[in-house]
């Protein structure tokens, strides 16, 4: 279990977490764990699974793991729908245990994508955020329609490869069609459906010996407890062409959740999500705010036999490749240095933007102020908004989960034109320099395998946004475990950017 130190990067502290109860919070990120005080679990709909603790730690826990007269099926779905078709990172630990009877026990379970409802033909029930698969080997997403499954499943049925069928990870969709879990040429009955065919999409199986044991280890009339694995799951496009990658218990970038370059996933195939590009195996999404077809619901399904386990997944995050606004209520003011301020702060999936107002700000009107993060390739944001600047010597931060691109955040308001953006400003007569104690603080949280360090590291604004009129508010670099990024001080919201030196020192920098 991965819980080291991290370079240069972005988990967030108990202060930083308190809006993110709210189900209002936009993009899934549990972690350290699933622990309720300091993660958004009231934005998980739970369809009979639950929140527990193991070994120390707050879990999701998918399959109770005690003896029923019947199987049983969960799904977990985040309750505000993600952006898939532009791209996504998603990072998860999972760990099977407490298998009590022996010496078969299952089913397994499978992290999910769907925007659809569930088929009566299987016997399952419910729709969108109460879509709940079956069981009998179906792992908790068979039944559900329009839905994609990438699953690890620890119980070989009858179509299931062969060789290691108890062991293996594959991805599963059979389009808008009804989803299940047969790889193999053939008919099959799961649980009430006695017509179900394969959904393996393209050459996504994979059930070698190189394989992680995924489930608990049976012999001898007895199971022990599975290993905690690490799984990463990244859909991108690449020069115009989509690729699914599935890693598991990847060596990382030190400090990060991102697989070391070069490292072979487990499963890598060609896959467009979208259906108006992929009527086979993709899915038909729902719509956006601007009315693009690119969302879906997005979480975890399993399932348990009559011999039943514990499946519980400990920690995730998901990051979305594409644009992301969220709004929040602006918090009361604090100094940041303090343990119990409280920021404003914003959440997308491993990258963190924060906003802690000078003290003695109020919010009684209640005023919102609403945060776009977008993603850019480095090269583009250079020749696009530094180049002809000052700045010329200075690069985007790269941050990893984004598909390797830099993040520009930019700040608006809504409930008041008190600054050009809307936003609350900063005191009178202060914010000349960046350290000043009316200024707003701004930080951004991030992972990156860049050498972003204290002598190098810098924090550039630009008024109007979408300008180049760029300033160093550049305060203090953070390396430590939580809480760490880049901070500016400025005066009221614009376009807000993490940079660092290039072969150079930053002459800009105040």
């Amino acid at each position: 279990m991965r819980r080291g130190k991290l370079f240069i990067l972005a988990a967030f502290g108990t202060s930083a977490l308190f809006l993110l109860a709210a189900a209002s919070a936009q993009q899934a990120r549990f972690f350290p764990d699933f622990n309720p005080a300091t993660t958004p679990v009231g934005s998980l709909q739970l369809n009979g699974s639950q929140l527990t603790t193991f070994n120390g730690h707050h879990v999701l826990r998918l399959t109770p793991g005690i003896s029923v007269p019947h199987s049983e099926s969960s799904t977990t779905w985040f309750k505000v729908q993600q952006p898939v078709n532009g791209g996504f990172t998603s990072w998860f630990q999972f760990q099977i245990h407490n298998a009590a009877m022996c010496c078969n026990p299952g089913d397994g379970l499978a992290f999910a994508i769907q925007n659809g409802k569930t088929d009566p033909s299987y016997g399952a029930a419910g729709a969108g955020l109460t879509a709940r698969g079956v069981s009998n080997g179906g792992i908790g997403y068979t039944g559900i329609l329009n839905s994609l499954a990438i699953e690890f499943d620890t119980t070989a049925n009858a179509w299931d490869p062969t060789v290691n069928g108890s062991n293996h990870v594959a991805v599963q969709g059979c389009g808008t069609k009804t989803n299940g879990p047969v790889h193999v040429p053939g008919t099959f009955t799961i649980y009430k459906n006695n017509n179900v065919t394969s959904c393996l999409v393209n050459s996504g199986l994979n059930n070698s010996n190189s394989l992680p044991h995924l489930g608990v280890t049976c012999s001898g009339g007895s199971c022990a407890d599975g290993a905690v694995h690490d799984v990463v799951v990244e859909y991108s496009p690449v020069h115009g062409v989509f690729t699914l990658m599935v890693w598991v218990d990847p060596p990382y970038i030190p400090g990060t959740h991102t697989p070391l370059p070069g490292t072979t996933p487990a499963i890598n195939i060609a896959y467009n999500i979208d259906a108006t590009q992929n009527p086979a195996t993709g899915l038909n999404l729902a719509l956006d705010s601007n009315g693009n077809k690119s969302s879906a619901w997005v979480g975890f399904t399993g399932s348990q036999t009559s011999e039943p386990q514990q499946e519980d997944i400990i920690a995730w995050e998901f990051t979305p490749h594409t644009p992301i606004s969220i709004t929040q209520t602006i918090q009361p003011g604090c100094r940041f240095t303090d343990p119990t301020c409280k920021a404003t702060t914003f959440a997308y999936g491993d990258h963190v933007m924060k906003v802690y107002y000078f003290p003695g700000f109020t919010n009684p009107n209640g005023l919102t102020m609403t945060v776009t993060a977008t993603t850019i390739s480095r090269s583009q944001f250079y020749r696009e908004r530094l180049l002809g600047t000052p700045f010329i010597n200075e690069q985007c931060v790269t941050y990893l989960g984004t598909g390797g691109n830099c993040i520009v955040y930019s700040v608006k308001c809504s409930g008041g034109n008190i600054g050009p953006d809307g936003c609350p400003t900063s005191l009178p007569q202060t914010c000349n320099t960046p350290s000043d104690p009316g200024c707003i603080v701004f930080n951004t949280s991030y992972y990156t395998a860049d050498p972003v360090n204290a002598n190098d590291a810098d924090f550039l604004s630009a008024d109007p946004i979408g300008s180049n009129q760029w300033q160093s508010i550049f305060l203090e670099f953070l390396p430590n475990y939580l809480d760490s990024g880049t901070l500016g001080g400025k005066g009221t919201g614009s376009d807000f950017v993490a940079t660092f030196c290039v072969g150079a020192n930053c002459p800009n920098r105040q």
